[in-house]
């Protein structure tokens, strides 16, 4: 698997994150066939950590 961030500091406080990403192999064929897809939901769960940390919230 590769993976690849572009953090960008924009005007007004704002961050844009862009990702990129490919798979390779069986278990991430098996993964992207998954109903929900626990790759797609791992990655949002860590874009909402990263705006928690970034407001100084505790996760929880």
């Amino acid at each position: 698997m590769l993976h690849a961030w572009l953090v960008e500091d924009l005007p007004g406080g704002r961050v844009r994150i862009l990702t990129q990403e490919s798979q390779f192999g069986k278990p991430a064929a098996d993964l992207a066939g998954q109903t929900p897809n626990p790759m797609l939901n791992g990655h949002q769960a860590w874009l909402d950590g990263l705006v928690r940390a970034a407001r100084g919230q505790v996760a929880g």
